[in-house]
C-alpha cells in the first residue's frame, strides 16, 4: 500500500499512467478519498501521470486531531510532491481540495504549472456558503451505514436530474461511500480547517493559467463563489456546466475530463 510520511504525517496516495507523461496532482474535497476520482484517472491517465491522495484526516491517511488549517493541508500536498520528486505538476483540486490548491498556489507557486478549480470557493467574506437546511445536513452525524449516509446526502450533492436519471451512478457512489470510511476526529479536523480558509485578498497575485469549474445548481458551494474566484485570479478562465450539482465532474465526467484536457495541455 503507497504510503509516505510527508510533513510529518503519512499520506496514502496512487498513480495512474506514465511517469514520462506531464504531473498532474488531484485533490480531493471534505472526507474524500482516492475512489472519488473513479470518473477522471482513467480518462486523464491516457495523457497524464495522474497522482490522487487521501488528505489529512481522511481515507488511509493519518486522522489528525483538529487544530491543523488549510495552510497545513496545502504544505501536506506541497510534501508529498517533494517526497515524490515532482517539482511541478498540472493541479486539479474540487471543493475542499480547490481550496487546498489555492493554498498551495500561493505558498509554493513553483509548484504548480497551471490550476484548475471545481465547485471551490476563496473563503472569508467573499463567500457564499450552503443554506442552513444544506449546512445542516453536511454535519448531520452518520447512521453508521457509510451507504446510506451517501443516498440521504444525494440531494445537496448531485442535481435532481442525476438522482432520478443515473441511479447506476448514485449506487457507484454510495458503494465507493461505503468502503471509505472517515472517523468523526477527521471530519471534525478538516470541517475546522476550511473554516481558517481566506485567501479573497490574495487572488489578484495569482500568476499561473487558472481553469475555474462549478456546476450551475450547486446547493453546498454556490456559482457565486466560482464566478468570484474567475473575476478576482487574473486571466482566470469559467466553465459552467448545466444542470449539474456540486459533483459536476462525476455528472458530466465526459466534457469536464475533455475542458481539463484541453486546458493543461495547451500550450
Amino acid at each position: 500500500m503507497p504510503i509516505v510520511s510527508a510533513n510529518g504525517i503519512e499520506i496514502y496516495y496512487e498513480t495512474a499512467g506514465s511517469p514520462d507523461a506531464p504531473p498532474l496532482l488531484l485533490i480531493q474535497g471534505l472526507s474524500g478519498y482516492t475512489e472519488g476520482w473513479l470518473m477522471q484517472v482513467p480518462a486523464l491517465k491516457e495523457d497524464f501521470y495522474v497522482i490522487y491522495f487521501d488528505n489529512r484526516g481522511a481515507g488511509k491517511s493519518t486522522q489528525s486531531e483538529p487544530g491543523y488549517m488549510m495552510v497545513d493541508m496545502a504544505d501536506d500536498t506541497a510534501a508529498l510532491l517533494d517526497t515524490l520528486e515532482i517539482p511541478q505538476a498540472y493541479v486539479l483540486g474540487v471543493s475542499m481540495g480547490g481550496m487546498i490548491a489555492l493554498n498551495l498556489a500561493m505558498q509554493h507557486p513553483q509548484k504548480v504549472n497551471k490550476l484548475a478549480l471545481g465547485c471551490t470557493t476563496a473563503g472569508g467574506a467573499s463567500a457564499v456558503w450552503a443554506d442552513e437546511k444544506v449546512s445542516a445536513a453536511l454535519i448531520t452525524p452518520s447512521s453508521g451505514d457509510l451507504r446510506q449516509d451517501f443516498y440521504d446526502s444525494a440531494w445537496f450533492l448531485l442535481a435532481p436530474d442525476t438522482i432520478e436519471n443515473n441511479s447506476r451512478l448514485v449506487e457507484q457512489l454510495a458503494e465507493n461511500a461505503g468502503n471509505n470510511p472517515q472517523t468523526p476526529t477527521g471530519f471534525m479536523g478538516q470541517l475546522q480547517a476550511i473554516s481558517t480558509h481566506d485567501v479573497a485578498g490574495a487572488l489578484p497575485e495569482l500568476s499561473m493559467p487558472t481553469l475555474v469549474m462549478h456546476g450551475d445548481l450547486d446547493l453546498l458551494i454556490p456559482l457565486q463563489n466560482g464566478r468570484f474566484l474567475a473575476e478576482q485570479i487574473p486571466h482566470a478562465e469559467f466553465k459552467n456546466y448545466p444542470n449539474t450539482g456540486h459533483l459536476f465532474f462525476v455528472e458530466q465526467a465526459v466534457p469536464v475530463n475533455d475542458d481539463l484536457r484541453e486546458f493543461f495541455l495547451r500550450s
